[in-house]
């Protein structure tokens, strides 16, 4: 452990990668910007064991905030709505009744036909649900699926590491770390502080 944490303080710089894959396109590019093999080393994962690291991009934790959708309830605008419509024109209908059948009294059937009516409608609005909200185009399963992603081994050379000859050249690692970030590292804060 003792020489894990001596051969993290020898580096300037440190970035861990998700795969190999990502971790040699940073070297490429590294080497492509006019970083020597001097300076730009790969490590095997389990180098880094405790390190601190900044999220850079979209962070997991806050997707799942954006993910969440709800259904609001009934609106109650509408309730009032829909048992005035239904009250009228089943008011209306009885009321039209009267006429067709003698046996129905007017009043009495006219009175049912609007307190039915109201029934109904606010019966209707209240099962009406409102609008899903939060919705915003996300496929659920595709976010769940990256997120079981498999661990590298520990074996995996996944980390890139950097050790510049003029560690004051604030230039020259600001440009090493953004090729880092722009390729998917984790740039390890605990590297490279005295």
């Amino acid at each position: 452990m003792q020489r894990q944490q001596q051969q993290q303080a020898d580096y300037d710089l440190l970035a861990v990668f998700s795969d190999e894959t990502k971790a040699e396109a940073a070297e490429t590019k590294l080497h492509k910007e006019g970083f020597s093999s001097d300076e730009v080393f790969r490590l095997a994962a389990d180098v880094v064991r405790g390190g601190q690291f900044r999220e850079h991009g979209p962070k997991s934790d806050h997707s799942s905030v954006f993910l969440q959708t709800t259904r609001s309830g009934p609106n109650p605008t509408t309730v009032v709505l829909l048992g005035i419509i239904f009250g009228v024109v089943l008011g209306l209908l009885t009321f039209a009744a009267h006429f067709a059948f003698s046996a129905i009294p007017e009043l009495t059937g006219t009175l049912a036909g609007v307190v039915v009516g109201i029934i109904i409608g606010a019966v209707i609005g209240l099962l009406r649900r409102g609008p899903v909200r939060g919705n915003i185009g996300q496929d659920v399963a595709r976010t769940k699926a990256a997120s079981t992603m498999k661990k590298p081994s520990q074996d995996a050379k996944t980390v890139v590491a950097l050790r510049f000859p003029d560690a004051e050249n604030i230039t020259r690692k600001s440009r090493a770390r953004a090729i880092l970030l722009n390729n998917g590292g984790k740039i390890d804060r605990s590297v490279g502080k005295d």
